[in-house]
């Protein structure tokens, strides 16, 4: 799972981001003391008085450029060369944005000096730490023990999490395929076994059990769930294991209850939240649209000196309570490339589009003029995707739940986007809508924040379609 500091890696994620975070402190520290004592012939005394706030807004910036180039991912693991590359790239672009923060600061003059030290140092102190953090958390780790009840469809999707999931540390260590309300009677993997689960539990030091099956008619079994969860042992239904380690919900295996009742701690949408959510809106579309305004000069001429029709795409989509609004992007298809087809969805190989037009799909500058509709507020920066009436329609016949992504307004970037892959066709809105309903059920500032961290994250990796 993706989002930073939850799941099953929250710790591990935690103790990378302390450990880099005193890193950069100290690197930092070193390479002023280096300059105050061999070329500026002070005491380190004065060290304290020369740093100010600029050594918290460099730490806070190299976590930022290191989330940016994946160095908090702790479900993959990359070679040596992908390691210094990132690393390289991170904390030269930290250092980079550390300089232009330093004009706020004119008592703090960096310098060459600086630069030479902290920039190499820094490198290859992470380097090395990211490396001894890799060799224990590989060898050294404990394996989570995990029993599964239920040998039914959604036990079978909990084993393919479990592969494709495999630096999660999870060891599925049995699956309980026959269960009576009988303490003494259980088969597991196909044995039968004439020991009570907690006893079974015990000797295999299971660490986690996810109930795959709904447990009617089992009262005790209940109890022995209750108990074993009051001695430390996580357990979890399907649908809140799912989510818990992808960042999704299983629209698919879900009840009306489950969606009704979960998250009932916290309001969807606390007012605050939102207002904050408009500011930061106004904010970033205003400066957005001033730093890309060359930039729509520059594009439109392409647009127009290369193909026919307008520069803006104009289409209708539905935003908040199915709200309709036009939304803007710079045109990357031919004219009228709907009119023999009607509404289909867009393909990565898709004819229709123009050579100018691939280019801004893949550098994602189609998307600028939205900026506009942010700023208006038929958009925000961060939500579900806007759809079309016809498409959303469609997969509301077909998935359960759908309606519930315009309960919030729709976003620029979002949870899907920087998750999921390019969504043509109806598995791919199945995937997107999983991703959304997480979303809407843990909206945050944080959690908005990431997303955008992680949308840079998206540009850098990953070509639009």
């Amino acid at each position: 799972m993706n989002i930073f500091l939850k799941g099953p890696n929250r710790q591990k994620q935690i103790l990378l981001l302390v450990v880099d975070a005193l890193i950069v402190f100290a690197v930092f520290v070193c390479a002023y003391s280096v300059r105050i004592i061999l070329f500026d012939g002070r005491n380190l005394s004065t060290l304290w008085d020369r740093l100010s706030w600029l050594v918290l807004v460099a730490v806070l910036l190299h976590l930022i450029t290191f989330y940016i180039f994946e160095l908090y991912s702790v479900t993959k693991k990359g070679s040596r060369d992908w390691l210094v590359l990132w690393i390289t790239v991170s904390v030269f672009l930290g250092f980079a944005l550390i300089a232009i923060a330093s004009y706020g600061f004119p008592q703090d003059k960096l310098g060459r000096v600086i630069a030479f030290i902290h920039v190499p140092l820094l490198i290859v102190v992470i380097y090395f730490w990211r490396r001894l953090f890799y060799a224990v958390y590989s060898k050294r780790m404990p394996e989570n023990n995990l029993l599964l009840l239920g040998e039914n469809s959604s036990s079978e999707v909990i084993v393919g999490l479990l592969n494709k999931y495999p630096l999660m540390n999870y060891n599925l260590t049995g699956i309980i395929s026959d269960y009576k309300d009988n303490p003494g009677c259980f088969a597991a993997n196909g044995s039968k076994f004439d020991i009570s689960i907690d006893s079974y539990v015990e000797q295999h030091k299971i660490r986690t059990v996810v109930v795959a099956e709904k447990l009617k008619g089992c009262p005790g079994l209940k109890k022995i769930f209750i108990d074993m969860k009051f001695k430390g042992v996580q357990v979890f239904d399907f649908p809140t294991f799912y989510k818990h380690l992808t960042g999704m919900v299983p629209v698919l295996h879900v009840s009306d209850a489950w969606m009704l009742f979960s998250h009932q701690e916290k309001s969807f949408q606390p007012a605050t939240y939102l207002k904050l959510k408009r500011l930061l809106d106004v904010i970033i579309s205003l400066a957005g649209l001033i730093v890309s305004g060359p930039f729509f000069l520059i594009i439109a001429l392409a647009i127009k000196g290369t193909s026919k029709g307008h520069v803006f795409f104009r289409q209708e989509r539905l935003g908040i309570n199915e709200r309709p609004f036009t939304l803007l992007k710079f045109r990357s298809m031919i004219d009228g490339a709907e009119k023999e087809t009607g509404p289909i969805w867009s393909s990565s190989d898709d004819t229709r589009v123009t050579c100018v037009g691939r280019f801004l799909r893949k550098t994602r500058l189609d998307e600028l003029p939205q900026l506009i509709n942010v700023l208006k507020g038929h958009i925000s920066m961060v939500g579900p995707r806007p759809i079309r009436k016809h498409f959303a329609d469609r997969m509301a016949e077909k998935f359960p739940f759908y309606r519930l992504r315009f309960s919030v307004k729709p976003g620029i970037t979002g949870w899907a986007q920087v998750n999921g892959g390019y969504s043509g066709s109806d598995e791919g809105q199945l995937e997107k809508l999983e991703y959304e309903l997480f979303y809407i059920q843990n909206q945050s500032t944080f959690l908005d924040l990431l997303i955008l961290l992680k949308t840079v994250q998206t540009v850098i990796f990953r070509p639009g379609e």
